[in-house]
């Protein structure tokens, strides 16, 4: 992490927070203050790109959140919020790019910018279909489980701390409210604390499903995670409480969410709006500036018209003849290197008639002889030819690791055909204790697979490994939700409910994401 030391002229009795930084120019900790997005009782956030050399100006820098902290918050909070965003892996919290400790004390995060309406303005200015509901409320129910299995609780969890994203994916902040569970031998403070995060996700689903028309559609959710809370002891309930949801709506985009996709870099050159202006001044007129100020000005910069080019210039355009003009060009370019030109077509006709001289021409035979052995080679459909392709297919079917081609390697199946292999394949895995194997079923560093792998180390440790037994001919699709579908899956035992599968198709194809039931 490059560091800068701050101006000898700055007033070091200044009061922190948002007197660290009063113009666009800043720069803190490496990074370039753009301008101030939010301001809170625990820090300040700016939003601020890559501070570069001015050789480097021409290079487009990502654009990050950065936070200043100030110096009465603990650092143990900070050190949560930084552990809890580096352990995230359902991509939920705000990505965490870099961490620093300023001159004075106070700690510095570079975290993702996630432009977006919160959850609270969403629900104050309309109502939800049931489908948008539980669009929202699923992922937030399998991040709060996501949170408890890596040891964190969310304890004010609210519509204001959930922020739609520019893909319509509800994100989490508010981080200053996590909070560690403690280690073993304090169980009693480890349930209190989960109950306090139930209580508080019992209350943001019930904001949503208050704004949600028709009312009663999500009974059954709330009804579980209210007794789950009534019940003692107590004991989590986000998984049920997620069948659920799925079960009472079939999930649907949110709309009405008018969120600019994320810029992941600044543009090297800034272009001018496609429609001029009247009342701004022409760039004649315009002031220059130094490199140093361009980021300060971005927004005159932004109102420049754009120069239209005349009718007169359009037809000039037109009516040249580019052939002409390129061969014009070329031809110059030949006669500016007119010697070594010669010389080296010289050099090459020597070399040519030199090489017809030493080398003897073939013997007629062999010409003749050659013909026929080329004749098969040429047909796609000859028998020789075909000998190498299904040698190559038995040796994928022997269990070579490099197909023969993607066709014959991943067929393109629908999702239903997609997981009923991908099913069976998972149980022949699981009987021959393959972990391998299960690498080209599942998705890696999912739900699926870290179960799967636990199934693997109790089989082998003499663990008897309870058998699934699905029908797999009756697998029906769920919902779609782009490249993921879930799937309902019965089991072979008609008086146990169906399981729920979730599939993610990708660049190598179909894989397993989780199995629910």
């Amino acid at each position: 992490m490059r560091r800068t030391t701050r101006p000898a002229a700055a007033d070091r009795s200044a009061p922190e927070g948002p007197s660290i930084t009063t113009t666009t120019e800043r720069s803190l900790a490496g990074y370039r203050l753009l301008r101030r997005i939010a301001t809170g009782d625990r820090a300040d956030v700016f939003l601020a790109t890559v501070d570069r050399a001015e050789s480097d100006a021409a290079d487009a820098a990502s654009l990050v959140a950065v936070r200043v902290y100030t110096s009465s918050v603990s650092g143990e909070s900070i050190a949560t919020e930084i552990e809890a965003m580096a352990a995230d892996t359902s991509e939920s919290l705000p990505a965490l790019y870099d961490v620093a400790a300023l001159d004075d004390g106070r700690c510095c995060l570079a975290v993702e910018r996630m432009p977006g309406p919160t959850l609270a303005g969403l629900l104050l200015g309309r109502t939800l279909d049931p489908g948008e509901a539980v669009t929202i409320l699923a992922p937030i129910v399998v991040a709060v489980a996501e949170l408890a299995a890596t040891g964190y609780v969310h304890t004010r969890l609210s519509a204001n701390d959930v922020i739609i994203d520019a893909a319509g994916r509800p994100r989490i902040i508010g981080l200053g409210a996590l909070q560690r569970m403690p280690g073993p031998g304090n169980e009693a403070l480890r349930t209190d604390l989960m109950r306090t995060g139930h209580e508080v996700l019992a209350d943001l689903i019930g904001d949503v499903v208050q704004a949600t028309r028709p009312a009663g559609v999500f009974d059954e959710p709330l009804e579980i995670i209210r007794a789950a809370l009534a019940t003692r002891p107590f004991v989590a309930c986000e998984r049920a409480v997620e069948r659920a949801l799925f079960d009472a709506a079939t999930p649907t985009p949110i709309t009405g969410v008018a969120v600019r996709p994320r810029r992941t870099a600044l543009p090297g050159r800034m272009m001018a709006p496609q429609t001029p202006q009247p009342d701004a001044p022409a760039p004649e007129e315009t002031p220059r500036r130094s490199r140093r100020g361009a980021l300060s000005v971005l927004a005159e910069i932004a109102q420049l018209p754009v120069p239209v080019p005349s009718a007169d210039r359009v037809a000039e355009m037109a009516d040249r003849d580019h052939a002409a003009t390129l061969v014009g060009r070329l031809r110059r370019r030949l006669a500016a290197r007119r010697r070594p030109v010669l010389v080296g077509g010289l050099i090459g006709g020597a070399a040519l008639v030199m090489l017809l001289t030493l080398v003897p021409p073939a013997p007629a035979d062999e010409g003749t002889a050659a013909e026929p052995a080329s004749t098969p080679q040429s047909d796609p459909e000859a028998p020789a030819a075909a000998e190498p392709s299904q040698s190559s297919a038995s040796a994928t079917n022997d269990g070579s690791k490099v197909p023969v081609s993607d066709a014959e390697a991943e067929p393109d199946l629908d999702a239903v055909s997609a997981a009923a292999h991908l099913l069976e394949l998972r149980a022949s895995c699981l009987a021959s204790l393959d972990q391998a194997c299960l690498a080209q079923v599942a998705q890696p560093d999912s739900a699926i697979e870290r179960a799967d792998l636990d199934l693997l180390a109790q089989a082998r440790s003499g663990s008897a490994m309870p058998p699934d037994s699905f029908a797999l001919d009756a697998i029906a699709v769920t919902a779609e939700m782009g490249s993921a579908v879930l799937l309902s899956v019965p089991y072979l035992d008609a008086q146990r409910e169906p399981a729920s599968l979730l599939v993610m198709r990708g660049e190598a194809g179909w894989r397993l994401r989780e199995l629910f039931g």
